[in-house]
């Protein structure tokens, strides 16, 4: 295959894992992309955050309109690592959505202001990696 995409962005669950290979190589998407022609891949490492990674992807190519890939993606995380970003959302789930998911805090326990979690955790910034050519 002859892919002529500049930059592949898979930004689901676990999209950079892979399985380890006879030849102690990783085998997944990532390289089955770079294989095909496309220089840069952007992809995950764990499970992400929905409304955390909507917020990272759209800072993400706003940001690519003026800078490299690599400066694109480093300054979408630390949109998020400086708290830049917050939502209710997150706050129901807990951090990383452990603990808490499917609960429903009631409406008079929290004031409006404690519903906001900050997405400075790595949790929410740090799965996504480039892999390829970062120009």
């Amino acid at each position: 295959m002859d892919l002529k995409a500049n930059l592949v962005v898979l930004s689901g669950c676990e999209t950079a894992m892979g399985k380890l290979s006879t030849g102690d190589e990783l085998v997944g998407l990532t390289r089955a992309f770079i294989y095909a022609g496309t220089p840069s891949v952007v992809a995950s490492l764990w499970k992400v955050d929905d409304s955390s990674t909507a917020h990272l992807m759209a800072n993400f190519y706003k940001n690519l309109k003026t800078m490299t890939k690599v400066e694109a993606l480093r300054q979408a995380q630390l949109n998020l690592i400086r708290g830049n970003v917050s939502s209710d959302l997150l706050a129901r789930r807990g951090i990383g959505g452990i603990g808490k998911l499917g609960e429903v805090p009631a409406p008079n326990s929290l004031s409006q202001n404690s519903l906001s979690v900050s997405t400075s955790h790595p949790y929410f910034w740090a799965p996504f990696i480039l892999v390829g050519d970062g120009k």
